[in-house]
């Protein structure tokens, strides 16, 4: 018979595990939208520029069938362009197709930056040898998940906020460069290091004043990030026996604080 307060713990971290898949594929459903969207709108300009350029070869080629063929051969070089800028009072409308083909594509660039000028971080970003360190410990912002979508080749992370659950950590998932991670004083739980699992560069994790259980680090242990060498879980009561046999597995490189 299973005791019901082990009944309840299991449910419960059940419901936790579902929750977070639940909104894991919601907010890359978002992101797919966004990016589909994005790719739609520069698809549109270049459609848009690109029937402009043939416009005005067909106009060249009506009066001058070799200089159709000519701008038709150096299309690459922007001929086209310069043509319908000698003649520009004949080549209103095609100028104005490519023009509005350039100002169309352009529009999902000048989103990102326009974006970056208005929630930039300034000195919670920097980059120490061509590596970008981010740091949103005491950030007075919540939507974590839009910036850590952009800055998908972040090396250092601190995310020590009390806001900080288990699916702000949704994002991490597509930073494949992340080797060092702060998540003290959040609200992380051990279902949110099944998360952390897959990080393939990461070296230092700092999970101090959590939410994590002594199963949870036991577990999270026993298959831990392939080049996981130091991890702080102190102020969780996580005694030494759940953190020695993976120490122990390289006893010279990885270490422990708890």
């Amino acid at each position: 018979m299973i005791p019901a307060r082990r009944l309840w713990e299991n449910q419960t971290a059940a419901k936790r595990i579902n929750d977070n898949a639940i909104f894991q594929a919601a907010q890359q459903e978002r992101v797919s939208l966004y990016e589909l969207f994005g790719v739609g709108v520069i698809f549109l300009g270049a459609l848009l520029g690109l029937v402009g350029t043939l416009w005005l070869i067909r106009n060249a080629y009506r009066a001058r069938r070799w200089l159709g063929v000519l701008l038709a051969l150096t299309i690459f070089m922007g001929t086209p362009l310069v043509y319908g800028l000698i003649r520009f009072r004949q080549n209103k409308r095609p100028l104005m197709l490519v023009l509005a083909g350039v100002i169309i594509g352009a529009i999902p660039f000048a989103a990102e930056h326009a974006f970056e000028f208005v929630f930039g971080l300034g000195e919670r970003e920097r980059f120490i040898d061509g590596e970008r360190h981010l740091t949103l410990t005491g950030w007075d912002r919540t939507d974590y998940f839009t910036i850590l979508s952009l800055k998908k080749d972040v090396v250092v992370l601190e995310l020590g906020n009390s806001d900080v659950t288990d699916q702000t950590l949704t994002p991490l998932s597509e930073m494949p460069r992340l080797k060092e991670l702060t998540l003290n004083d959040t609200m992380v739980t051990d279902s949110g290091l099944e998360m952390l699992r897959t990080l393939p560069a990461l070296e230092r994790l700092r999970l101090a004043r959590t939410k994590v259980t002594k199963d949870g680090i036991a577990a999270f242990l026993a298959a831990p990030p392939p080049k996981l060498l130091d991890i702080d879980v102190s102020g969780n009561s996580i005694p030494a026996s759940a953190l020695r046999k993976w120490k122990n597995v390289d006893p010279e490189h990885r270490r422990y604080v708890n």
